[in-house]
């Protein structure tokens, strides 16, 4: 097997440099080629050119491993290698919908011990993602969120709590779009937030869609009215655990594809990276990447 790790030595604040000789004592019996990426877009380069590879490893957070699947994808499916992740960043929403573990050598066992397995592949306006896109306040979050990653210095949940709390007492407006699922006609919608996802989670550990299913064929949405401050406060704890599905401001569906249109530019986020469009196309594709997660016995 020919395995080849993609490094992001900036991931978590520059602490995951500082695990790469873990990381290849880690893996020191098994065959493999490391290359550290050395600015935004490199991960995605050099994955698209990993021909004859049979893994390519995302050693980073979602992030890298939201440039790693982009390259991946750009190579024809009968050659395209397979994705393994080995998660040393801040948020790893990734690592959870693949099911791979948080401690860096259980996840290193998997690499070497863990079962071939067809996830979904979701894809926004032309660009692929392994987990979840988000329009709206959860936008707002996330670009807060990576403020205070290099401000703050913070990492994993508590990082988007403070990004989420920050936004809810400063700009908890909702936003007035036009939405269509599935190609059906557009409804008018006016919502804090659609979130659609493949796994779980999101913005590190919240379990915003926590019935997900990453082989299923379909984005997991989730919808939330216009909420007071007090009302959104009172909410939040239930939406980290995932206890708020079935409360009355909150709308959950399943579906293959979305639209989402807004009059002016709409904040958006794919696997945790900004975007600012007017127009988001959505769509899901079913089983499209080969990813190494853990057997029935790891």
């Amino acid at each position: 097997m020919r395995m080849l790790l993609i490094a992001n030595p900036t991931a978590r604040h520059g602490e995951a440099e500082q695990l790469l000789p873990v990381v290849e004592q880690l893996l020191g019996s098994v065959a493999h080629d490391t290359i550290v990426t050395e600015c935004p877009g490199h991960a995605s380069e050099l994955a698209a050119k990993a021909v004859g590879f049979d893994v390519v490893v995302a050693v980073g957070g979602d992030g890298t491993a939201h440039e790693v699947l982009n390259g991946l994808m750009q190579i024809p499916e009968a050659d395209r290698p397979a994705l393994g992740l080995l998660p040393t960043g801040s948020g790893n929403d990734t690592r959870r919908t693949m099911g791979i573990p948080n401690d860096l050598a259980q996840a290193a066992l998997v690499l070497a011990t863990g079962q071939r397995r067809w996830l979904d592949v979701g894809v926004c306006n032309g660009v692929y993602f392994n987990n979840s896109f988000a329009a709206g306040l959860d936008a707002k979050v996330t670009a807060k969120a990576a403020e205070f990653k290099v401000t703050k210095r913070r990492a994993g949940l508590w990082l988007y709590v403070s990004a989420l709390l920050h936004v809810l007492f400063r700009e908890l407006d909702s936003f007035k779009l036009r939405v269509s699922f599935d190609g059906q006609p557009t409804q008018t919608v006016d919502t804090l937030i659609v979130a659609a996802t493949i796994g779980k989670t999101y913005g590190g550990g919240f379990f915003i869609t926590p019935d997900a299913v990453p082989d299923d064929g379909l984005l997991d949405v989730c919808m939330i009215d216009p909420l007071s401050l007090p009302q959104a406060l009172v909410r939040l704890p239930f939406v980290i655990v995932g206890r708020h599905t079935k409360m009355r401001p909150v709308h959950m569906s399943r579906h293959s594809s979305i639209v989402i249109e807004s009059e002016r530019a709409l904040p958006a986020q794919i696997d945790g990276e900004v975007l600012l469009e007017t127009r988001y196309e959505i769509a899901i594709l079913p089983k499209a990447i080969e990813c190494v997660c853990p057997g029935s016995s790891s």
